[in-house]
């Protein structure tokens, strides 16, 4: 090494580390990051519950008997719990995908339940 190198710092010192891929949460701002970008919209408080709910069952299918309970605190009735899960599920899917019809993160597995992918953690 000649002198001139040995006053540089090592290369990458200094710099902040990249942000990690996945999905984060503010549960007190209701904001989602992707990838370490903040989405534009904000979620609702059901939104939030529904997202903490499947993210604490890392990458897991989640009943929707479970998912009703963590999310609205009733017992599953499929004539009328159905609807309003579908619904919330695809308006969640509006706010965190880049494309809802080919969701990243929030998937629907068939006559399983839900599952979110990359969940990494709640963004302090």
């Amino acid at each position: 090494m000649s002198g001139d190198d040995a006053d540089k710092p090592p290369e990458g010192a200094g710099e902040n580390p990249p942000e990690p891929r996945g999905l984060q949460l503010d549960r007190t701002s209701r904001q989602v990051w992707v990838d370490g970008v903040p989405r534009p919209q904000r979620l609702t408080k059901s939104q939030i519950k529904l997202l903490r709910f499947l993210g604490s069952r890392r990458d897991e299918v989640c009943p929707r008997k479970d998912t009703v309970w963590e999310v609205y605190g009733n017992v599953y009735v499929p004539q009328v719990d159905d609807g309003r899960l579908d619904a919330m599920v695809e308006r969640t899917r509006r706010k965190i995908e880049e494309n809802p019809r080919k969701p990243r993160f929030l998937l629907t597995v068939r006559a399983g339940g839900h599952r979110l992918n990359e969940y990494l953690r709640e963004r302090r």
